[in-house]
């Protein structure tokens, strides 16, 4: 009788066992994990913030994508040992944490400020410009591939994985998520009510506004994620709320008649919805895991191409509009 082995490296292992992580079922009890680490998710980013200089375009998106790529890299290089088991923590993982913590939104304003920023010569704003896209989407690309690799390093397949998922799955799964969930409610709105008006009072709201984001993207993966090859679901996430970032940017930059909280509000948007509504790491992912090579370049140029156009154009005209003259 013979016994069927798991893969042992990346090389075998096939497309659909490392499918892209947006599930094409509709299941209602995800939504609670998605919550619940959309809430980490967006305070690890905002936490890497910290890391350095965070008004380097650069840094700005470097170590958000890099360690949401990382944990997405690592998650699903276990797909197969627990998600049969432990289906609701692992979408959490996924589409909640990782996608809270990476944020396309981000990137893609990081990029036009290092066009527009001030520049001493007339070929830095392209250099820096190219600089932040090649370099953020490589470093994401490194940090899904190590990974993988660090994954089956460190929890090589075997019974006893599964087993312990299985574990924790019966006993844990069934009611955490549900209690954290209904805690979690009443608790952040007592904070946003209680809590005076500051400068990291976006930090709350942002939790706030983070699962909103996630639960978005949840949604348009579930409706238009219909194609593999295409996942025009995670692109349209992409793209709506990088506009939505600009939207809200430009409004908090050149709208003067802002009282503090408002400010907060609009920062929160930023922080929480739009950069859990856009995700880096499924797209690595979903870049990874189509089959066809002219595809891959389709959907890259297709998510970029229409966020850049118009970042570059309205850039533009508002720093025309606001040079001294």
């Amino acid at each position: 009788m013979t016994t069927e082995r798991m893969p042992q490296t990346l090389e075998i292992i096939t497309d659909q066992q490392t499918e892209a992580v947006v599930e094409q079922t509709h299941r209602l009890s995800s939504i609670m994990p998605i919550v619940i680490m959309s809430y980490i998710g967006v305070l690890i980013r905002l936490g890497l913030a910290f890391l350095g200089n965070n008004q380097t375009p650069l840094n700005a998106a470097f170590w958000p994508n890099f360690v949401g790529c990382f944990i997405m890299g690592f998650i699903v290089e276990q797909k197969l040992h627990i998600k049969h088991h432990f289906a609701q923590l692992y979408m959490g993982l996924t589409t909640g944490l990782c996608g809270s913590i990476t944020t396309f939104s981000g990137l893609m304003y990081n990029s036009c400020v290092a066009l527009f920023g001030p520049q001493s010569h007339y070929t830095y704003p392209i250099s820096n410009y190219l600089s932040v896209i090649i370099s953020a989407f490589s470093a994401s690309y490194i940090g899904f591939i190590i990974g993988r690799h660090l994954s089956l390093f460190i929890l090589p397949p075997s019974s006893l994985t599964t087993k312990r998922a299985q574990y924790l799955n019966n006993s844990i799964c069934i009611w955490i998520f549900p209690i954290l969930t209904l805690l979690s409610i009443p608790l952040l709105i007592l904070l946003a009510v209680l809590l005076p008006t500051g400068h990291y009072t976006y930090l709350i709201y942002s939790v706030i506004f983070a699962p909103f984001g996630s639960l978005t993207r949840y949604g348009l993966s579930i409706i238009f994620n219909f194609n593999t090859n295409f996942p025009l679901g995670t692109l349209l996430a992409n793209i709506i709320g990088s506009y939505i970032y600009f939207g809200m940017v430009t409004i908090n930059e050149y709208v003067h008649a802002l009282s503090p909280l408002v400010e907060q509000i609009i920062m929160s948007i930023i922080q929480g919805y739009c950069g859990c509504l856009t995700t880096v790491s499924t797209f690595i992912l979903e870049v990874d895991t189509i089959k066809k090579r002219k595809y891959i370049y389709l959907y890259f140029i297709m998510t970029l191409l229409p966020i850049q156009i118009v970042y570059i154009i309205l850039g533009d005209i508002f720093s025309l509009l606001c040079s001294p003259s």
